[in-house]
């Protein structure tokens, strides 16, 4: 593996004040999301542990290595990794949300909860900011809670989701098959616009 100073071509002695590092950072996150979608899984978390063990210790590297273990489906390192990125940066929004999915597969339902809750709160303007409050809603639908249900299906849609899109996704089948459930969907698409054919 080529060591991270080498595939970038600085040595530590070169590395200018933090808004270098930033783009440094930033660098190294894309070349680590290439590989990723390169299949390339070993090498990207190659170059994220010698980028954090030869120049800087990042919250983002962090969790972009409990993103690949839990891709290379090592569950337990990724939920340590994702712990680690959060306790350098507890508003980092990806990791509470990627904990959250890791702690429901565990079934620490309780725990995803919060995580997920914590995911909420940084995305609130983010353009994804649906993404954790639609969590929160399937959990609350699988727990057959009406009324966390519509909370959160209110807060995903105030964020942009699109009601309809429930339509299409296999793990929304189930719960929307459950009376209740589809009743607050259906007044929720009612309500919303998005009713019809």
């Amino acid at each position: 593996m080529i060591g991270a100073f080498a595939l970038l071509g600085v040595t530590w002695a070169e590395l200018p004040p933090r808004d270098y590092r930033e783009s440094l950072l930033a660098a190294v996150e894309s070349e680590a999301d290439r590989l990723i979608v390169a299949g390339d899984l070993d090498e990207a978390l190659a170059l994220v542990r010698d980028f954090r063990e030869e120049v800087a210790e990042d919250a983002r590297l962090v969790y972009e290595e409990s993103l690949i273990q839990n891709l290379m489906g090592d569950a337990s390192d990724a939920e340590d990794r994702a712990r680690d990125a959060l306790a350098l940066d507890p508003t980092l929004a990806v990791a509470w949300y990627d904990l959250g999915g890791l702690l429901l597969a565990r079934g620490e339902q309780a725990e995803a909860v919060a995580a997920y809750t914590r995911a909420a709160e940084a995305t609130v303007e983010h353009p994804q900011g649906w993404a954790a409050p639609l969590q929160l809603a399937l959990i609350a639908a699988r727990r057959r809670d009406p009324v966390a249900l519509e909370t959160w299906l209110r807060e995903a849609v105030r964020r942009g989701l699109r009601l309809r899109a429930l339509n299409e996704q296999p793990q929304w089948a189930d719960v929307l098959a459950y009376p209740t459930n589809r009743e607050v969907h259906e007044r929720l698409m009612l309500l919303y616009g998005e009713a019809g054919p």
